[in-house]
């Protein structure tokens, strides 16, 4: 296993400058937020992008994934109105130029929150046209697209591992795969056994955070809140997981952010020799 972390944390530094950070602070590798002011939309020039991914590559790091920025931003593929659709499409088709540039393998997908009065049927049937039109486009690249299976406060239809099977089973499955989240399963409670015995070899990429087991997503600092990762981790061992593991820290520590990614990448690492 390799460590990561989302460069989100570091979002009052330029892309440019977060990286030098990430390398020191004891991580393998990087994922690629795409929102402003790192790798947003057509932000940097091809040739920006192919210096940054010189620099990631000279300080010794891969570029784990490419992290589309759509958690409470102007963008969704469930959305009723078709201009906002096809905006957010074009946004995932941006966010795969841009990756493919960088060199990553993995870019996620966010599924959304259904508006109110729109019915999750509704925005699950929007979600898998928009994701089958985004996966056509990906085909062109050597790349997958991580469906992420997340909490109720964050969306209403991809929230455990049978929800994300089902999912797949109406998507290009060749183009697309799973990430999971520690701070998604303490709230939960779905047993990481059974999630990596359903999903196998679906398993792209896992988040790593911690939270209160308090019904929200709090993206703290592993061993801040109530998650198990010794035994999380000795799952992964026993199942034999090869991907990264990366680290999703709360903007809370973004002011002091050198601190809370070295405390965070030690952590990961004593947890992954100890299990």
């Amino acid at each position: 296993m390799k460590l990561g972390t989302a460069t989100s944390v570091l979002y009052l530094y330029s892309i440019q400058d977060a990286i030098p950070i990430v390398a020191k602070t004891g991580y393998d590798g990087v994922d690629i937020w795409g929102g402003r002011p790192h790798v947003y939309r057509e932000d940097l020039s091809e040739g920006e992008l192919l210096e940054l991914r010189t620099l990631i590559a000279d300080h010794g790091l891969s570029v784990s994934s490419f992290m589309p920025a759509f958690y409470r931003y102007p963008h969704s593929l469930t959305n009723p109105n078709p201009k906002v659709r096809q905006d957010s499409i074009q946004y995932m088709r941006l966010c795969l130029d841009n990756a493919a540039v960088l060199g990553a393998k993995i870019v996620l997908v966010i599924p959304d929150l259904s508006l109110f009065g729109q019915s999750k049927n509704d925005s699950r049937a929007r979600m898998i046209e928009s994701l089958n039109e985004v996966a056509g486009y990906a085909a062109q690249y050597d790349l997958k697209l991580g469906l992420e299976v997340l909490y109720y406060d964050e969306t209403d239809f991809v929230t455990n591992s049978d929800e994300a099977l089902s999912m797949l089973d109406e998507l290009d499955q060749d183009k697309f795969g799973i990430v999971l989240d520690s701070g998604t399963l303490n709230l939960s409670k779905e047993p990481p056994d059974e999630i990596f015995t359903k999903l196998g070899d679906y398993i792209l990429q896992v988040h790593v955070s911690d939270n209160q087991a308090a019904g929200h997503q709090q993206n703290l600092i592993p061993g801040e809140g109530t998650f198990d990762f010794r035994g999380f981790f000795h799952t992964l061992k026993k199942f034999n997981y090869q991907g990264f593991v990366s680290a999703e820290l709360s903007k809370e520590y973004s002011l002091d952010v050198e601190p809370a990614l070295r405390t965070t990448a030690d952590r990961l690492r004593a947890w992954i020799d100890k299990a």
